[in-house]
């Protein structure tokens, strides 16, 4: 048992074999004979194809025009373009639609999409999530609500039509930490508590 412990905690420690089936292996590594094989794919050389090799031979064409070969790639996305399309911009071979998105700042959709926030889950969050620490609730309860009521108004909770369950749910706990919390202060005025 003790052999096959070692033998196992040097078996990182071995590189892969030359050849698909080797039967004494471990001889040489940790005194012990091992059979090993393997799929050949895990030992064939690894063929990096990259785009550049695919461009020389003629193989690609432009992404905005079919017709014309593709002569370099966009560094912003990625796609096979055209003479007609490439330009230089701060040393990077670009595609013109590139090159706007990168003027103009980013990715305006996925600006857009990052920049969305769906209130209707803060609410329900903000009023939840705190309870695993209850004092916190003395802050987050009147804030859920306050959220609760600018934001219901304000349109749509996100891009997918949503009902606003999530605004009544967080609101009405929200309200019951509030009367808790006011409950406590009173019962401690009292003297009760």
């Amino acid at each position: 048992m003790d052999k096959e412990l070692k033998s196992l905690r040097n078996l990182k420690r071995m590189p892969l074999p030359s050849s698909p089936w080797v039967k004494n292996y471990g001889d040489n590594y940790v005194g012990e004979a091992h059979e090993v094989r393997l799929f050949p794919a895990v030992i064939r050389p690894k063929e990096m194809v990259t785009a550049g090799h695919i461009i020389e031979e003629g193989q690609s064409s432009c992404y905005f025009h079919p017709s014309y070969p593709a002569s370099a790639i966009c560094e912003q996305s990625g796609r096979m373009i055209c003479n007609l399309c490439t330009t230089e911009w701060n040393g990077q071979t670009v595609s013109f639609e590139a090159l706007q998105e990168l003027i103009a700042g980013g990715n305006q959709r996925g600006a857009r999409a990052k920049a969305r926030v769906k209130w209707d889950d803060v609410c329900l969050s903000l009023a939840v999530l705190p309870m695993l620490l209850w004092f916190v609730t003395l802050v987050t309860a009147p804030a859920v609500l306050v959220i609760a009521l600018v934001q219901w108004r304000k349109g749509p909770t996100s891009l997918v039509r949503r009902s606003r369950w999530r605004y009544w749910v967080g609101s009405g706990i929200a309200l019951l930490q509030v009367f808790g919390w006011l409950w406590f202060f009173y019962m401690m005025a009292r003297g009760e508590i």
